[in-house]
C-alpha cells in the first residue's frame, strides 16, 4: 500500500496583487509542516508539487525542516489551481483584478459577508457549465484535469511507501468529493474548510484509492493554534 499525503500549500498573498506566494505566516507554516512530519514518517520516498510559486516554497520549506532539502521534486502542472481571478472575472469584470476585488468589497456594509457571497456566486456560475466557452479552464476540463493528475500519479507508482503531493485547496476538495461521492456543486463548501498545510491522506491499495483522513491539521492546534489559516 502507499500513503499519499495531499497537502494544502501555505498561507498565500491574498488580497495582494502577487497573491501566488506565501505570506511570512504562510512560509512558517510550511515549517512547523514538515517538523510535525518527524514525528509521523521517516522520509517520503517521492514528491510531487504544482507548478505554482506557493507550491514549490511550500515543499520547500516542509521537506527542508523535515531534512529532505535534497530529495527530487516532480513538478506536475495539473496539480494546479483553478484560476480564481478569471472566475471572478467572467461574474463580474470589475473583480478581475485583487484591486477590483478590494474597491467592490470597499463598499459594501458587510464586506467579509459580501466577499464570500460573491466569490460563492462567481463559482456557482462556473460549475454550473452553462457558460464554459467564458472561462480560460471550464469546470469539466479543471475537473477532468485533476483527476487525471491523481490517475496519473497512482499509475507510475511503484513501491514508495509515502508520497507527498503539494498543490492547492481546489484539487484537494475536488478528489474528496469525488472518493466520497459528494456532488462537484459543494466544492466551495469543503474547500472554505481546509486550512492552509492541512493534510488529506489517500490510501492507494492497488485495487482502489481511498480516503484515509481529509484535512488533518492537529499540528496546528494547542499552543500551535497562532499558525491556523484558512487562505
Amino acid at each position: 500500500m502507499t500513503a499519499i499525503y495531499l497537502i494544502r500549500h501555505g498561507q498565500a498573498s491574498f488580497g495582494k496583487a502577487e497573491y501566488d506566494c506565501l505570506s511570512e505566516l504562510g512560509e512558517q507554516q510550511a515549517i512547523h509542516l514538515g517538523n510535525s512530519f518527524k514525528a509521523r514518517i521517516a522520509s517520503f520516498d517521492r514528491v510531487v508539487r504544482g507548478s505554482m510559486q506557493r507550491h514549490q516554497q511550500t515543499a520547500t520549506g516542509c521537506l527542508t525542516a523535515l531534512g529532505q532539502a535534497d530529495i527530487a521534486q516532480q513538478q506536475d502542472a495539473n496539480w494546479n489551481e483553478y484560476d480564481h481571478q478569471d472566475i471572478l472575472a467572467q461574474f463580474d469584470p470589475e473583480l478581475a483584478t485583487a484591486a477590483g476585488v478590494k474597491n467592490y468589497v470597499s463598499r459594501q456594509d458587510n464586506p467579509h459577508k459580501a466577499l464570500q457571497q460573491v466569490i460563492a456566486q462567481a463559482f456557482e456560475r462556473w460549475i454550473g457549465s452553462k457558460h464554459n466557452g467564458d472561462y480560460s479552464e471550464p469546470w469539466p476540463d479543471y475537473q477532468a484535469r485533476i483527476q487525471s493528475a491523481l490517475a496519473n500519479l497512482v499509475n507510475n507508482l511503484k513501491d514508495e511507501k509515502n508520497v507527498a503531493v503539494f498543490t492547492s485547496g481546489g484539487p484537494i476538495a475536488l478528489l474528496s468529493q469525488d472518493l466520497l461521492g459528494v456532488p462537484a456543486n459543494n466544492l466551495m463548501t469543503l474547500n472554505w474548510t481546509l486550512v492552509n498545510c492541512g493534510i488529506t491522506k489517500l490510501i492507494n491499495t492497488k485495487k482502489a484509492v481511498i480516503l484515509s483522513t481529509l484535512n488533518e491539521h492537529s499540528a496546528f492546534e494547542g499552543s500551535n493554534k497562532g499558525l491556523l489559516t484558512y487562505k
